[in-house]
């Protein structure tokens, strides 16, 4: 599975508005997974530099947090592993095991459940946040990869990327409760703060596609970049921004109109996206090893950090320890 480069998703966390406005300031941080490094970068949003490495060794995939901030989850697909990352010590505390490739993952609001999609075998599965014990599990599309779960815990959306569809899944029941066909090959999920919309990047057919939460129809195509891996709103709705693999860049979409308004030149091969409080959109540029600072308001990159090799996707806390 490691050889096949192209098929990794950068899983963008979705947070919701409130979650997002209190992370913004001092004691906020971001994590990068890099899959190639088996690391963790801890990047201080405050001072705008890397203040940690976290050794996450198994070829780490995509990352979530905890709906309190204070563990960090990451997937190994090739290790069928999950690890629990204390925040505040900035270490691997838990190793769950994984009866399948977990690839996906996103946490519960509540803080009961960790949801996670198998690539390999087309199902989604919860599990018990703290023991890891699979609870319950619902039979998706082909290849899942992104995966994000309501504000109020009551659905998950997965990206079935070999179905060109998005499953969405009755959390309490465990149970698929309609198929919206989308795109070639939907990859990256983000919800908007109001859980109103939901935006699929659909990397093959290099478009954004946009669906009605309420309705569950799609409602408008995007033309963006080629190949789009990573997708995130900003916690006022307002805006989208996709990062383009294949282009090395990043697409910014108005979300009122729903057109492209910039497109701004990034890091190599970008994949995850983060939009932050403070203006300022993330991207993990995989082959170039660093993430993108993108200021939304000027549209331009402002900044690149080093974090490690192969960086993928992000999550975000509002620890209040260095």
């Amino acid at each position: 599975m490691r050889g096949v480069r192209w098929i990794w998703l950068c899983l963008v966390i979705c947070i919701d508005a409130v979650a997002h406005c209190a992370m913004a300031g001092a004691g906020s941080y971001l994590y990068v997974v890099s899959q190639d490094d088996g690391t963790v970068a801890q990047i201080d949003i405050a001072a705008g530099e890397v203040s940690s490495r976290i050794s996450a060794p198994d070829a780490p995939a995509m990352i979530a947090p905890s709906a309190d901030g204070k563990f960090i989850y990451v997937t190994h697909p090739d290790h069928s592993a999950i690890s629990v990352i204390d925040a505040d010590a900035r270490r691997v505390v838990k190793t769950f095991s994984y009866p399948g490739t977990p690839f996906g993952i996103a946490a519960d609001p509540h803080g009961r459940f960790l949801y996670v999609d198998d690539w390999n075998r087309g199902v989604v599965t919860q599990l018990d946040a703290k023991t890891g014990a699979l609870m319950a599990g619902a039979a998706v599309g082909r290849y899942p990869a992104g995966l994000a779960v309501a504000a109020d815990g009551a659905r998950l959306y997965v990206a079935d990327r070999d179905s060109g569809a998005v499953s969405i899944v009755d959390a309490a029941a465990m149970r698929v409760i309609a198929s919206v066909a989308t795109g070639t090959a939907p990859f990256a999920l983000a919800l908007s703060p109001d859980d109103k919309r939901l935006y699929v990047a659909n990397a093959q057919s290099s478009d954004l596609a946009v669906i009605d939460t309420q309705t569950m129809q799609s409602i408008a195509r995007i033309r963006v970049g080629a190949m789009p891996y990573g997708i995130a709103v900003t916690p006022d709705g307002k805006t989208v921004v996709v990062a383009n693999q294949h282009s090395d860049t990043a697409s910014i979409i108005d979300a009122r109109s729903l057109a492209v308004v910039a497109t701004v030149d990034v890091g190599r091969y970008p994949e995850g996206v983060l939009c932050a409080a403070n203006g300022l959109a993330y991207v993990a540029n995989w082959f170039s090893g660093d993430v993108s600072v993108i200021d939304l308001r000027q549209r331009r990159e402002l900044n690149r950090l080093r974090v490690g090799d192969g960086p993928r996707a992000f999550a975000i806390t509002g620890s209040s320890q260095p």
